[in-house]
């Protein structure tokens, strides 16, 4: 019924129908990718649905979303992309520019049922570097005013993906994490979307940003904090076109990683894994 109320908002006008609607189940999306395209982690928490002419409407998964056999006739053309929450804020829940799109031909009756197992990958023109996953090596560097520092580990206990994560432990003692990407040198110019997609999970907040480097300058850039999850595991999906397009004279880039101790506890911890640089070239 939610899904159904949603679908009338977003569409703004619904004829009477001579029956019930078509509904079209699914349960979640799923993500394929290939092995140098990095884990296949995702937050793909909604499905935005269009018809060949009309956006239907936005539905959180799990969804049954109504279609009007007498909107869309019997046979109709249906694309199905996957939704994720833009910078962690729920407001800005957008179809993500980089996954694929799925297009399904249904057959449309009054009082139908279908269910669909969607299964998305990144899209052929999407460029993905892998910028660090902690398998065999940890390229953030610390800087001489940093009292922590950013560690590979292969606990169990802190790994979130294969073999290593990595991992800042934080008390009074070791309370400053400024760190960077060691000399990667990422390209980021793009005409389109450019997003970094990172797991993580902490006990208190950290920041992620970019380190915005030109041939005489370089400037760290503080994107967005990213708050306590109580030690549970999240995803987050950043937008970085802001501040790539306010900076068309950089060279390069690099991802910076910074916390500092909030003694909300005796120590604290920061878990990252799986930070993965998306564009189109």
């Amino acid at each position: 019924m939610v899904g159904f109320l949603l679908v009338l908002a977003l569409t703004g006008c619904v004829n009477s129908w001579d029956g019930p609607p078509h509904f079209v189940h699914i349960d979640a999306i799923q993500l394929e990718l290939s092995p140098e395209e990095g884990a296949a982690t995702e937050r793909i928490e909604e499905v935005w649905v269009y018809s060949e002419t009309d956006v239907l409407g936005a539905f959180p998964l799990p969804a049954d979303i109504p279609l009007s056999p007498e909107q869309l006739g019997s046979s109709a053309e249906i694309t199905f992309s996957a939704g994720i929450r833009a910078n962690a804020i729920s407001s800005t829940r957008q179809p993500y520019p980089f996954y694929d799109a799925v297009v399904e031909n249904l057959d449309i009756d009054y009082g139908g049922f279908d269910t669909l197992a969607l299964t998305v990958g990144y899209t052929e023109l999407t460029e993905v570097m892998v910028a660090e996953d902690f398998e065999t090596a940890n390229r953030f560097q610390e800087s001489v005013t940093s009292s922590g520092q950013v560690i590979r580990t292969e606990d169990p206990a802190f790994v979130l993906d294969g073999v290593g994560s990595g991992l800042i432990v934080l008390d009074s003692a070791h309370h400053t994490v400024i760190s960077s990407t060691n000399e990667q040198e990422y390209d980021l110019g793009t005409n389109g979307p450019v997003w970094l997609e990172l797991d993580y999970s902490c006990t208190q907040p950290f920041w992620i940003g970019l380190y915005v480097k030109n041939a005489v300058n370089a400037q760290r850039v503080p994107i967005l904090i990213l708050n306590s999850t109580d030690g549970e595991r999240n995803k987050i999906y950043l937008d970085l076109g802001p501040v790539v397009r306010t900076s068309p004279d950089a060279t390069h880039y690099e991802i910076t990683l910074d916390a500092y101790y909030d003694g909300s506890a005796e120590s604290t911890f920061v878990m990252v894994d799986n930070f993965k640089l998306l564009r189109y070239p």
